[in-house]
């Protein structure tokens, strides 16, 4: 396993001057958030060479693209051609990157793998962009989040054994499922098993509603912390995915917020340090 950083991070500064602090800090590569000012997929030939030749001079690998798609309003017509038009323009993209992989969303708000309907022309569309992926030499994953499909360790299973395409597999983030059913835990790696194609590591802690909080789902409240200040789960889930084989990237993906420059570049050297004792 090899530490990446999640350019979510540094959402509002641009590549030029992230790239060369993300080398010096330590990573070997990056997920690239699919929004300006570091992708934009609306130009993705344009965007994506500049963003290879910034990352490329300062020898920073992309690991995968961080999109946005997989939430169409609907998986069946206009709204879902309109999406999986999308899918291609990332593929584009990735291809020109060298990204091996390219994150989707496991449906929009109110999806449910109950709705065995929904269920079906869902895992059509995903199968439809896993193709589409494969043709540019790029795995898609579909990461779990409390919104859409994959709300859940079984609900992804369902979801992608529904899909049952050779190019697609899960994007585990921990914090995400741990805010998504409460906690996160070595069952949740041993069930989704050889699925997971993609990790993705955040640190939280739930504290009272009434409280200042950064995440809200359902009656539970959280607020991001940094790597080692919150309760998920991470130490237990990466060694239960050692134990798996799983050989891949691990993505620091913090969702803190901070206003300065200074205190960005020092809450990344941190979150490497977390994750590289953890791994």
């Amino acid at each position: 396993m090899r530490p990446a950083l999640h350019t979510l991070m540094f959402s509002g500064y641009p590549l030029e001057r992230v790239a060369p602090i993300v080398r010096e800090i330590g990573y070997d590569g990056v997920a690239l958030m699919c929004q300006a000012p570091h992708l934009d997929l609306d130009d993705p030939v344009n965007s994506a060479r500049t963003a290879a030749a910034v990352l490329a001079d300062s020898g920073v690998q992309v690991v995968g693209l961080a999109s946005g798609l997989g939430r169409p309003e609907s998986f069946e017509g206009r709204a879902a051609e309109s999406e999986l038009e999308g899918v291609s323009r990332a593929v584009e993209a990735a291809t020109i990157l060298g990204a091996g992989l390219l994150r989707l969303w496991g449906g929009p708000d109110g999806s449910t793998v109950d709705d065995s309907q929904g269920l079906m022309a869902a895992a059509r569309w995903y199968r439809r962009a896993a193709s589409i992926a494969g043709d540019g030499g790029v795995r898609a994953t579909i990461e779990i989040h409390s919104i859409g499909f994959a709300s859940s360790a079984a609900a992804t299973c369902q979801l992608v054994d529904a899909i049952d395409h050779p190019n697609i597999g899960a994007a585990l983030d921990t914090g995400n499922l741990h805010a998504s059913v409460g906690s996160v835990s070595v069952a949740d790696v041993q069930l989704l098993g050889t699925r997971v194609a993609d990790v993705h590591v955040k640190d939280m802690r739930g504290v009272a509603s009434g409280e200042q909080h950064t995440l809200a789902i359902d009656d539970r409240c959280y607020v991001h912390t940094p790597m080692g200040e919150g309760e998920v789960g991470n130490a237990e889930v990466l060694a239960a995915l050692a134990e798996f084989g799983y050989s891949g990237w691990i993505a620091s993906e913090s969702e803190c917020k901070w206003m300065r420059w200074e205190d960005s570049v020092k809450a990344a050297r941190h979150e490497y340090e977390a994750l590289t004792d953890l791994i």
